[in-house]
Order: structure tokens, then C-alpha cells, then sequence
């Protein structure tokens, strides 16, 4: 058994090193990595000045708000979070559609299978290549990130769920679309059923999440009760009275 997942690992690391050296080499992955937190940065600016406008507003208006800093600091998490789910739902599926159709097209993949490398290793390999971008993509935006514990708001185990999300998404959307490629011949047919089947995961959840949610009917709310009996409300005396 031991010698069974030393070769499998053995494999992993022999197909993954490979497949990302090929998809590392030359500047487009560093310029990519630059202009996606360049985009955050950009937008990180725009929410922050956005909250400020609001809240000097706000105070002119006689409304101060003592967690403005904190509502800050929630904007911008909630904003750079959706923008790396949007990154995740996107790349990663595109990142590995491709992973064993285009060995199919290159005619390689008889000569990938002939090796001693198991196919277990073969598809743990090209997934874990393939992803290695998205995940450094995810993790480069932790010290942006952190600029919301300059406001307030947002909890450290709050920013570890967020990325704990972040990965298992980009795992899970980059297993459908190698699984996809490896029944597909074509990467172009690949790419595009393999959006069909996120489009189906993401949006298809969602409406069934509202249609159940709104078919549940209106949450009622259990009302505390002192000895047995529903507390009365507290009714004042009219003036004069």
C-alpha cells in the first residue's frame, strides 16, 4: 500500500512539475499575476472612496455613524471576495478543460499512457498543474486582503472561510472540467460543456436555493415568553392621562 501512494505521488509530481513548467514559462503569467491585483487594488480604492462619500454625507446630514470603519472594511471583503469567486468560476474550469483532450489532439496521450506513471497520477498531475496558477492568483491577494484589518469589521476565521471557499471552489470546478476533457476529443467541445455544466452548478443552484426559499412560505419567529405566557407590550400612558 505504502509503495502503491509512493508511486502515485511518485507520478503526480513528475506530470505536475512538467505541465507547469510549460504553463510558468515567459512573462504572460507574471504580467497576468501584476494585472489581476492591479484590478483589485482598483477596486478596493473605488469602494473605500465610495463608503467615505457616504459616510461624510451621512454626517452632514446629522447621521454620524461610529462604525463607519467597520462598515468599510466589510464593503471591501465582500467586494474582493465576489471578485475572486468570479476568478475562480472562470479560470478554473478553462484552466483544465483542456488537460487530457488536448493530449488526444497533440496525439500524446498513447505515449503518456505507455509510461510507468499510473493514470491516477496522470489526472491528480494535470489537475494539480493546472491549478497551481488559479490557487497563486487566490493566495497573492492575502495582503490585499489584509488592508480590512486597518478598518475593523471583518474577523480573521471570517478571511479563512473566505479562501477556504475560494480553494475548495477551484478544486471543485477544476475536477468537472478535467473530467469533461477526459470524455470529450475536442478541447473547443470540452471548454464548452464544461461551462455548461458550471453554468447548470452555479445558476441552477441558485434559482432552486430562491424558488425552495420562496415556496417555505414567511419564517415565523418564536416570541419569548415569561412563565408560560407571551409577554405583553409595553403600552405607555397618553400625555394628560
Amino acid at each position: 500500500m505504502r509503495a502503491r501512494l509512493a508511486a502515485v505521488a511518485g507520478g503526480v509530481v513528475a506530470v505536475g512539475s512538467k505541465e507547469l513548467r510549460g504553463r510558468m514559462r515567459g512573462p504572460r503569467a507574471f504580467i497576468a499575476l501584476t494585472f489581476y491585483l492591479a484590478l483589485l487594488a482598483g477596486f478596493t480604492v473605488m469602494i473605500y472612496l465610495l463608503q467615505q462619500q457616504a459616510a461624510v454625507q451621512q454626517a452632514a446630514f446629522g447621521g454620524g455613524n461610529p462604525y463607519v470603519s467597520a462598515q468599510i472594511g466589510q464593503a471591501i471583503f465582500t467586494t474582493l471576495l465576489f471578485l475572486q469567486v468570479l476568478l475562480v468560476v472562470f479560470l478554473a474550469p478553462a484552466a483544465t478543460s483542456g488537460a487530457i483532450s488536448l493530449e488526444r489532439e497533440k496525439q500524446t496521450l498513447d505515449l503518456l499512457a505507455a509510461t510507468p506513471v499510473s493514470t491516477l497520477a496522470i489526472v491528480l498531475g494535470k489537475l494539480a498543474s493546472a491549478l497551481a496558477f488559479v490557487v497563486v492568483l487566490v493566495l497573492a491577494s492575502i495582503p490585499l486582503t489584509a488592508v480590512v484589518f486597518v478598518f475593523g469589521g471583518v474577523a480573521p476565521e471570517d478571511i479563512l472561510r473566505g479562501y477556504a471557499v475560494l480553494l475548495v471552489t477551484a478544486l471543485g470546478f477544476g475536477s468537472v472540467g478535467i473530467l469533461v476533457s477526459s470524455m470529450t476529443r475536442r478541447t473547443q467541445s470540452a471548454t464548452v460543456l464544461t461551462y455548461l455544466v458550471v453554468l447548470v452548478l452555479t445558476v441552477g443552484t441558485a434559482f432552486t436555493w430562491f424558488f425552495w426559499d420562496q415556496m417555505a412560505g414567511p419564517r415565523t419567529e418564536a416570541v419569548p415568553t415569561v412563565g408560560g405566557q407571551r409577554d405583553a407590550p409595553l403600552i405607555e400612558p397618553a400625555a394628560g392621562a
